[in-house]
């Protein structure tokens, strides 16, 4: 009988020990999705992008989703979902567009867009590479090193 409580004893400490490392290991190690939306305000030459960038992220893929005005030769609204997958470099991720779809609110001039937005955010196949580390709350995206969005969790 004593051997017998020793060993159920023991199977419980075992189970506990085994259970609460996975536990630790999960809760620290296993990709958590990422949800946040951040201002933006873009000046390239005389032309200028002004409005809000969200970023959805999780298991390798992902969706951002653009909008605002865009001051160029013309004032036009810009509205587009940008779907892309990922992959991790070290603390970078490198972002493939693989479809841009405008909304119907979009009628932003394709000139302007051209000298304004970055590739990824204009068409299909074209990459992005962030850095991003989480600070305070948030999310802190770089791109060469230069902080370029301050995206704040939802």
């Amino acid at each position: 009988m004593k051997k017998t409580q020793h060993f159920i004893l023991l199977v419980i400490g075992l189970a506990t020990l085994l259970g609460s490392g996975g536990w630790l290991w999960y809760s620290r190690y296993a990709e958590k999705p990422l949800n946040c939306i951040g201002s933006m305000e873009w000046n390239i030459g005389s032309n200028r992008f002004a409005g809000t960038l969200s970023f959805r992220m999780y298991n390798n893929e992902g969706l951002a989703t653009i909008t605002g005005k865009l001051y160029g030769r013309n004032t036009s609204d810009i509205s587009r979902n940008i779907y892309f997958i990922y992959t991790r470099q070290h603390e970078a991720r490198v972002l493939q567009a693989m479809q841009v779809v405008k909304t119907f609110a979009d009628s932003a001039d394709e000139a302007d867009i051209n000298n304004t937005l970055p590739g990824f955010y204009r068409q299909s196949g074209r990459s992005l590479s962030l850095v991003m580390e989480e600070y305070k709350g948030a999310w802190i995206f770089a791109s060469s090193n230069v902080p370029s969005l301050y995206c704040r969790k939802r």
